[in-house]
């Protein structure tokens, strides 16, 4: 087979990104949700019920409902392959979504050159896609948004080379990866309008959503509830609040070249002026969610990677048509893997880390079959170190409940439990103390909280606080 120029770029950027991301995914990881996905991956059949803990393990309320399911299918997949000396690591879901941001890059590429960007431009744009911050940590672990995003380029390749069947399957499997993958569909007007377009983004969309539902119906899943209802102010986080968290996001995963990137915009606006403006139209709904406050605010990634691939468009624009050798541009890129690091990908592994050294700590000292209380981005970590998590192991040892009180630890009808908290940083608790509106935190001290039976502290190292309560 004689492959074309366009695809021998693609396929060297995902190959070179592959190994940039492969040979940076960790082990271990700050985040439980990740770990969960890892757990749930080992078990006999793929766990379509519920999405990461059941009702087992909680104290009050009801499991959510499996709205990653995409992401669950293949995880499960990878798992029932890899060796066994990796099921208590996050290593194989970060290995699905390295593959996952390897081919963002590459189809980023192929979007922009069918577009009609020349060659250089459109490659810079793809380097940029693969190197910023948010994009490139998701890339490394084993979260969902990668995929996500993966699916979603799919998609508009697709609809681009006028595939209608592989972009309606891949725009469901975006969807069966996350339901907020819908708000992508305006990416859609990136191609030139005619009858032809609109009748074809019509068959997409519907087919997405005919076997969307139907797949959903399928596993007795109630689709109402895939859904959580709008919170303009919850726990004082406002729009003024949004906004800033916004702001500060674009300026940590842009850092050093945002002024680049507003020289991008600038001259994009004069020079390809119609894909900037499709380019807000198409991420206006990921914004407005934002602002609004939805409670799904939990799924970052699925609102700020859309926002942060479109940005990249200006950029890249921009960056193509600059010295390379200069000072400037030398600085600001090494300044960008310095920050990165620094702030995203060494904190998660080191924080993941210590949980996991907590509960080898509790398994080494004769508290191995004790059942664990607290939040779940603290406990799932310290399981792992404690029991070699399983799903078995999980819904016997672990009650998810974050900072639990006299009656929380009632309820729990246990006679012993090591109650598991996190380590709050020293600046995140300054700023709460300046009561800031949205910068609240729970100092939770369970000596003040719980009067029954007898507590005592246990273990502590720089992320993580156990205490040992008896009846």
């Amino acid at each position: 087979m004689i492959l074309t120029e366009n695809k021998k770029i693609f396929f060297a950027l995902f190959a070179v990104f592959m190994v940039f991301y492969t040979v940076q995914i960790p082990f271990h990881t700050s985040k439980s949700d990740i770990i969960i996905f890892a757990i749930r991956a080992m078990d006999d059949k793929p766990i379509l019920d519920y999405a990461f803990l059941n009702s087992g393990t909680l104290l009050e309320g009801s499991a959510l409902p499996n709205y990653h399911l995409g992401h669950t299918l293949v995880l499960w997949l990878i798992y029932q392959i890899v060796p066994a000396s990796l099921f208590n690591t996050i290593w194989p879901a970060g290995l699905v979504s390295a593959i996952s941001g390897a081919l963002i890059v590459a189809l980023t590429f192929l979007i922009w050159k069918s577009l009609n960007i020349e060659k250089y431009k459109a490659i810079a744009i793809a380097v940029v896609v693969g190197l910023i911050p948010s994009i490139w940590e998701q890339s490394i672990i084993g979260e969902v948004y990668a995929m996500q995003l993966m699916f979603i380029l799919l998609f508009v390749y697709a609809f681009i080379k006028d595939k209608i069947i592989l972009s309606a399957l891949a725009f469901l499997f975006a969807n069966l990866v996350s339901p907020l993958s819908a708000l992508s569909f305006g990416l859609l007007l990136l191609k030139p309008f005619s009858k032809k377009t609109f009748r074809n983004a019509t068959i997409i969309g519907s087919i997405s959503l005919f076997l969307y539902i139907g797949i959903y119906s399928i596993i007795g899943a109630n689709l109402l509830d895939l859904f959580s209802p709008l919170a303009t102010e919850q726990d004082g986080r406002g729009i003024i609040y949004r906004s800033g968290m916004l702001v500060i996001f674009l300026v940590l995963n842009f850092n050093f070249f945002i002024f680049y990137l507003f020289k991008g915009v600038q001259q994009s606006l004069k020079n390809e002026n119609k894909k900037i403006l499709f380019l807000v139209l198409a991420t206006i709904p990921q914004l407005l969610l934002l602002f609004l406050g939805s409670t799904f605010f939990i799924e970052l990634g699925s609102f700020q990677l859309p926002i942060f691939w479109a940005l990249a468009f200006p950029l890249g624009l921009y960056l193509s048509q600059i010295n390379f050798r200069r000072v400037s541009f030398i600085s600001a890129s090494v300044g960008l893997i310095v920050l990165a690091n620094l702030l995203w990908i060494l904190p998660n592994a080191t924080i993941g880390a210590s949980r996991v050294e907590a509960g080898n700590w509790l398994k080494g000292n004769g508290y191995q079959e004790n059942c664990i209380i607290g939040s779940w981005d603290t406990s799932i970590g310290v399981m792992i170190g404690k029991n070699n998590c399983t799903i078995e192991t999980l819904n016997k040892n672990y009650i998810d409940n974050a900072s639990p009180t006299n009656d929380d630890i009632l309820k729990t009808n246990k006679n012993n439990l090591v109650i598991a908290e996190q380590k709050k940083p020293l600046l995140r608790t300054f700023l709460a103390k300046l009561k800031i509106p949205g910068m609240g935190i729970n100092l939770y001290d369970p000596k003040k909280e719980i009067k029954n039976g007898i507590i005592s502290k246990l273990y502590e190292n720089d992320s993580v606080l156990l205490y040992n309560w008896e009846k």
